[in-house]
């Protein structure tokens, strides 16, 4: 019987919204690039698990699907990582954590509108990662909190490792100190915001300092 040949790809990413760290055009550069010239190829020859993987190798690419047709389609489908956060530790080279705490290089291509921490931050690998997991963690809660996520535009870390916060709105600074108990913390700053700040005003206090318990400590300009 006739082989069916590869007379057509098609490419498509999922989530163009979210990221733009691929481009249709990039993929199609790779299958261009690889092995063997696809199109005029057997449709049966053509291992699609080994294309998944190679593009898979891209660290912004999540996932890969490569399917074929007996019209002799094959269609590359492929969703890209999205960034939650972009760290910039003092005098190192930056990098994002995507929404499932992966890390990605920057790009040169994208730079997407994410939450950014700035300080004293050392690089996966440097040292434990106990503290980016937890400032992972952090930086989701945030990013899927009604309030928090269009409030809260930079986080910096001191050489002790305690938190400020950065408004949107408002000319304060907000002292979290140490991430333990930040939801907490967090609960008490939401309270001064709805009962205090929008009754005295937004920039009434130069500091908001939420590190001891049940307490906020206001610091007036």
């Amino acid at each position: 019987s006739e082989k069916v040949l590869c007379n057509r790809i098609e490419v498509v990413l999922t989530d163009t919204l979210l990221s733009r760290f691929v481009s249709r055009e990039d993929i199609y550069a790779f299958l261009e690039n690889s092995e063997k010239k696809l199109v005029g190829y057997a449709l049966s020859e053509i291992n699609t698990r080994k294309l998944e993987q190679k593009l898979e190798e891209n660290p912004y690419i999540r996932n890969a699907e490569v399917c074929k047709d007996i019209s002799g389609t094959m269609e590359v489908r492929v969703e890209q990582r999205v960034p939650l956060v972009r760290i910039m530790p003092g005098g190192r080279e930056g990098f994002y954590l995507d929404m499932e705490g992966s890390v990605l290089p920057l790009s040169g291509k994208f730079t997407p509108h994410s939450l950014l921490v700035t300080g004293h931050l050392h690089p996966p690998g440097e040292r434990e990662e106990n503290n980016l997991e937890q400032l992972f963690r952090f930086c989701s809660f945030l990013t899927g909190h009604p309030l928090w996520k269009g409030q809260i535009v930079q986080i910096y870390v001191d050489r002790n490792g305690e938190y400020e916060l950065i408004p949107r709105v408002g000319a304060h600074h907000i002292l979290l100190g140490g991430l333990e108990e930040w939801d907490r913390k967090l609960r008490n700053l939401e309270l001064l915001y709805r009962q205090g700040l929008s009754r005295y005003g937004w920039n009434t206090y130069e500091t908001i300092n939420l590190k001891y318990t049940n307490q906020v400590i206001c610091t007036k300009r």
